[in-house]
């Protein structure tokens, strides 16, 4: 006779299957939202027949698409191929292998615009059906960080050594030439130890050395540069996955002379991808493999999630924050984060903003912050899900190119020796003030200024004694002068004085000015490397005519001071 369960019993397992459907509902809720809060563009599709089924906000944020334009169609119908050998690529690994570790790929998004990404998929099955698992990561601005890179000027090469990202130059014979800070902490050899030393003694592994010298041929023989991932070996003999860009470099005449990268480790990284593959559950999945530092927050702000990426980044452990609020808000940045906090709360949607943050060792990170909330089944937030880009990299990288680019201009316009204005330069600043004084019926003069007996400086106390005799006599100079008026190099010893907005007056003011410069430069004595050295100056001065060119007055002005100097020199002559 079979025995009926009690009451109680029946109780029991009721009980026990709705906390089972509780934690289920809950776990694919946290998954779903892992899901669709990712910034990474996120797409689930049919292996028979490449038929998306499902993809994340970061899909259609990334390529343009709304949901319903792309579910139930394929990357093929929607043309989202640059290149239809990547997807060749693609479906050839999956055969293989089951999977793909960040394939570059060049995608199509929506309007014709190219995104460059970092695409890993897998199969899973689901009901017994295979599906894959796609993840783009968008590395345009990378990209193109990069190709401004390869375009700079040598000093670009040169100021990269200084960066945190590992760079490194190799000669055509495979010798290190040049080894920054940052290749010492990724491989653990110092610069004096590293230069001269052949790649294959330094970090390949012993299964990869035979295939250097192909290695560096396909690497040569590509234009635009190369990306790979390979495996490499410290000096303490621990292998390592490092992610490698790698150019050519050239002299003046397009010729090979050597080749030079930018090395990341990204060992730690590829440890999250493995766990990603071995996963069983979606949201643990996601969350291990995304690469952006992931936190989960309690309504009333206590930490109960923290991903792998965030604990590498900032360095607390969960054990130590678990209900707690993470002390990594600087003071500068507490109002925004309190405002930003009020707005997702109150609205309910989510809030992306700029920032930075502190690691447990205070070192300040650029982020992006992408907040969300996770709601009960009454409507009200219960949790709150924070993701956070690191861009600190891209930040450095583009205020260098900033300000080389700054240097690089102000090089191309200035002296080096004196600092003022080239010729080119002061010539161009005539121009404009020709122009100005044209329009606005105004008085302007020009000086050419030329140091008397120059050559003798040199021969009897050395030429750095005349380039210091330079040096400062164009300091005086811009302290006698006006604050608007200009002085530039106009060649060897002469230099070019442009006097504007002067008054109606302008023969005596005129005078004024430039017999100031003559006198104060006759009674101050240069101090150069040879002692304190005594000159006179000679100036040659016109003030414009009419519309007469630049070319015109100057021509005027220097014959003015051919007459100063052939009447003795030291002394002011004005042009006819």
């Amino acid at each position: 006779m079979i025995q009926k369960p009690t009451y109680e019993e029946l109780e029991k397992k009721i009980q026990k299957l709705e906390q089972s459907d509780k934690k289920a509902r809950e776990n694919e809720e946290r998954y779903k939202l892992a899901f669709q809060t990712s910034p990474d563009a996120i797409n689930i599709s049919r292996a028979s027949d490449g038929m998306f089924i499902n993809v994340n906000h970061g899909f259609t944020k990334i390529m343009g698409y709304k949901q319903d334009d792309v579910i139930g169609k394929t990357s093929l119908s929607l043309n989202m191929w640059a290149n239809p050998e990547d997807r060749n690529r693609l479906i050839n690994s999956l055969a293989k292998t089951g999977y793909v570790d960040n394939m570059e790929a060049r995608f199509i998004c929506k309007g014709g615009r190219i995104v460059v990404g970092l695409l890993s998929a897998h199969l899973m099955q689901i009901n017994g059906e295979d599906f894959i698992l796609s993840i783009i990561r968008n590395i345009t601005q990378f990209k193109n960080a990069q190709e401004a890179l390869q375009k700079s000027e040598q000093q670009l090469s040169t100021h990269l050594l200084n960066t945190p990202i590992g760079a490194i130059s190799w000669d055509l014979n495979f010798k290190t030439i040049e080894w920054n800070p940052a290749a010492e902490n990724i491989f653990g050899y110092t610069k004096e130890e590293a230069l001269g030393k052949h790649i294959a003694d330094l970090i390949l592994t012993e299964d990869s050395k035979e295939i250097v010298e192909d290695i560096f041929q396909d690497i040569l023989s590509e234009k635009g540069g190369t990306h790979s991932i390979n495996e490499n070996i410290t000096k303490k003999g621990r292998r390592i996955i490092c992610d490698w860009y790698n150019t050519v470099l050239q002299d003046a005449d397009g010729k090979n002379i050597g080749m030079a990268s930018l090395v990341n480790d990204i060992s730690a990284r590829k440890q999250t991808e493995e766990a990603l593959k071995e996963s069983e559950e979606g949201l643990k999945t996601i969350l291990s493999a995304t690469p952006d530092p992931i936190a989960i927050y309690n309504n009333q702000g206590g930490t109960e999630y923290l991903n792998p990426a965030f604990i590498k980044l900032f360095g607390w452990s969960l054990d130590e924050l678990e209900g707690k609020r993470i002390p990594f808000v600087p003071d500068d940045q507490k109002k925004i984060t309190s405002e930003k906090v009020k707005e997702l709360l109150s609205s309910g949607k989510k809030v992306q903003f700029e920032s930075k943050r502190l690691t447990k060792k205070g070192r300040s990170i650029d982020v992006i912050i992408s907040s969300s909330c996770i709601k009960d089944i009454n409507g009200k937030i219960s949790k709150l899900v924070v993701i956070l880009k690191d861009i600190t990299e891209q930040k450095q990288i583009r205020n260098e190119l900033r300000l080389l680019n700054i240097k690089l201009e102000h090089k191309a316009t200035h002296d080096s020796l004196t600092g003022a204005p080239n010729r080119g330069a002061i010539l161009d600043r005539l121009r404009n003030e020709l122009l100005r004084a044209k329009r606005g019926n105004l008085k302007l003069s020009i000086g050419i200024c030329d140091i008397d007996h120059f050559k003798h400086v040199n021969d009897k106390y050395g030429h750095q004694a005349g380039d210091d005799v330079l040096f400062n006599f164009v300091k005086i100079i811009q302290k006698t002068l006006r604050p608007y008026d200009m002085v530039g190099r106009y060649g060897g010893e002469e230099f070019l004085l442009v006097i504007p907005d002067l008054p109606d007056s302008i023969g005596m003011v005129e005078e004024k000015i430039y017999e100031r410069v003559r006198a104060i430069t006759a009674d101050q004595k240069m101090v150069t490397r040879a002692g304190k050295i005594s000159i006179t100056i000679s100036i040659g001065i016109t003030s414009r005519r009419g519309d007469e060119t630049a070319d015109a007055m100057i021509a005027r002005a220097d014959a003015a001071l051919y007459r100063a100097k052939e009447n003795g020199r030291n002394q002011l002559a004005f042009a006819d």
